[in-house]
């Protein structure tokens, strides 16, 4: 029995280990050289879509044996939005894009408005897919399997490595920021999308 139990302890780690080395490699990939066929493909449909939703619910299938049930999509973190969820993605976007664009203005840059819904739309689904992957799988089931502490832990870790794709936050600095937003945010059972 507990050779099961720590079989399917090292599976949960060697799954969450492989999705974050392929999320890695997705967002370099796409910032290596963003036109926006590569970026498309590598980023929205890789990283967002396979890696970070269809693997996950692949695995969720296979780890119940059975059709994956509105239960289990709420244990994930598919619930459907309240108040405080769709309030929390609107503040997201406009400190996302309040981030982006104060700076410009500062600067004297001028901004093509027109573009705004096109970065925004970008910047849900990223919220998505991460509080899915992060906080709705792997928190979730790391906590089921060794506790809250160390879900919280893993999770926040998770977040702040996966960012290393990203080339604006390759810094000892910025890692330890998005490990300190990753697992404050980042309470038990509130996986909520």
């Amino acid at each position: 029995m507990k050779e099961a139990a720590s079989s399917g302890k090292e599976k949960m780690l060697l799954i969450s280990a492989g999705i974050e080395i392929m999320l890695i490699i997705c967002i370099t990939a796409a910032n290596l050289n963003p036109t926006p066929i590569l970026y498309f493909i590598f980023y929205n449909l890789l990283y967002g879509l396979v890696f970070s939703l269809l693997i996950p619910l692949y695995c969720l299938y296979k780890e119940n044996g059975v059709s994956v049930s509105d239960s289990m999509l709420a244990e994930v973190g598919f619930k459907k939005p309240g108040i405080r969820q769709w309030v929390v993605l609107a503040a997201f976007v406009v400190f996302s894009v309040g981030g982006q664009l104060i700076p410009k203005l500062a600067a004297g840059e001028q901004i093509p408005w027109r573009l705004l819904p096109v970065g925004i739309i970008p910047l849900i689904m990223t919220t998505f897919f991460e509080e899915f992957l992060f906080r709705g799988f792997v928190q979730s089931r790391i906590e089921r399997k060794f506790g809250w502490v160390l879900a919280i832990l893993v999770s926040g870790v998770m977040f702040s490595l996966y960012h290393l794709g990203y080339p604006g936050f390759r810094t000892w600095d910025d890692i330890l920021l998005l490990f300190a937003v990753g697992t404050g945010g980042r309470r038990t059972g509130s996986a909520n999308l």
